[in-house]
């Protein structure tokens, strides 16, 4: 009986529990299908603008590349000295040949003035040789010397020679010396950079000034293949835009000869492309060969780079805001009632207010224009606003 009584009382608990397990979960569901709803059921004030055909520019951006040129040296002093002038400043176009400055060696011109010293003396005993041999060759026909004496001085008027030889060569070793206090420009070029004053004391190996040519310069960096077709095609004309920064605002800017141009975009064009564009790859180091006829472009960093195509496209595009999701893109369409859907959509080209939606959407559907940290649910109702 006891036995009856404890398993009709465990059943009925059992029972208990599972009605309670039940109801808690009915009302789990049930509130989140009422908070989705009333979610749904809000309305909100959204931008939009309906997906168009429109004529853009294709353009890729970069937030960082390093500009170059291959041409970039220093002129160095040869011998040690005192700067006396300089003739050039930064931004100066030089010639090959041209004069950069000057220094001075004091103890460079006494070795100059003992060497001609020593041409003169190693001169004169060559010819004092020379004409003792020829005395010593009439006597020999005479036979009014031995032959020793005869041998003799010719060894002498050798022996001589050979001095006079070494004492010019080191005469022009030393004038050639004296002419490197002159300094002179090896190559054209612009002048990027000038390392020192006048009245400084300059070491041999130091550098007086650094030349470089800008009138074309490079970049490179590793670019998707998609990026790529992006700018296709790669023999296009295309243009780099920057930014104009303190480090275009150059001090020899005003120093260029007529109509500079250039502002802040300059001609492009694609030098090289590794590996090649018919080899597969999904990334590939790229060239490119900046036109800096302007000479407003100089080597350095760079930030907020754009390259674009001189020639637009017709496309299916919608306002670049409009596109959200880096990896996997997507864009909420307004529906017509007036609901959000989340759609994933396949981008191509772009420019600096448009893009290109290959995929995912039709002409004149409406697409919401977000900001960066705007979050919307699918399936809210919105209030759109024609973005301007």
């Amino acid at each position: 009986m006891t036995k009856r009584y404890a398993l009709t009382f465990f059943g009925s608990a059992i029972i208990l529990i599972c009605l309670l397990a039940g109801y808690g979960i009915y009302v789990n569901v049930t509130s989140s299908a009422h908070v989705a709803k009333m979610t749904a059921a809000q309305y909100i004030r959204v931008k939009s603008a309906p997906v168009l055909f429109r004529e853009i520019t294709p353009a890729v951006y970069f937030p960082v590349v390093n500009i170059y040129s291959p041409n970039m040296l220093d002129v160095h002093f040869q011998l040690d000295g005192i700067l006396t002038s300089i003739f050039v400043k930064p931004g100066d176009r030089v010639r090959t040949g041209q004069l950069l400055g000057e220094i001075v060696n004091n103890e460079l011109l006494p070795e100059v003035l003992q060497a001609e010293g020593k041409v003169r003396a190693a001169e004169a005993n060559a010819v004092q040789w020379n004409n003792t041999l020829r005395r010593y060759q009439i006597l020999a026909a005479q036979n009014a010397i031995s032959r020793q004496k005869l041998d003799e001085a010719v060894a002498s008027l050798s022996a001589a020679e050979g001095e006079l030889d070494s004492a010019r060569a080191y005469h022009g070793a030393m004038v050639t010396r004296l002419g490197k206090q002159q300094i002179m420009a090896p190559c054209d070029g612009d002048v990027l950079q000038v390392y020192h004053a006048p009245g400084a004391v300059v070491r041999n190996g130091d550098s007086l000034v650094m030349i470089g040519e800008l009138a074309s310069l490079y970049f490179r960096n590793i670019a998707a293949s998609d990026m790529l077709e992006q700018l296709q095609p790669l023999t296009g004309e295309f243009k780099l835009a920057v930014q104009r920064s303190g480090t275009m605002e150059k001090v020899y800017a005003s120093a260029l000869k007529g109509d500079a141009g250039g502002g802040n975009d300059f001609d492009l064009q694609i030098a090289e492309i590794s590996p090649p564009l018919d080899t597969p790859a999904q990334y590939r180091t790229v060239m490119y060969k900046i036109n800096n006829a302007s000479g407003l472009l100089e080597p350095g960093t760079y930030y907020q780079v754009k390259i674009y195509s001189t020639s637009k496209r017709r496309a299916l595009c919608v306002p670049r805001d409009a596109i959200m999701g880096d990896a996997e893109p997507f864009v909420f369409v307004v529906g017509p009632d007036s609901r959000l859907e989340q759609r994933p959509v396949r981008t191509g080209i772009r420019d600096d207010e448009y893009v290109e939606v290959q995929a995912g959407l039709a002409e004149n559907e409406t697409v919401v224009v977000v900001g960066k940290y705007a979050e919307f649910v699918p399936g809210m109702k919105v209030h759109t606003i024609q973005a301007p």
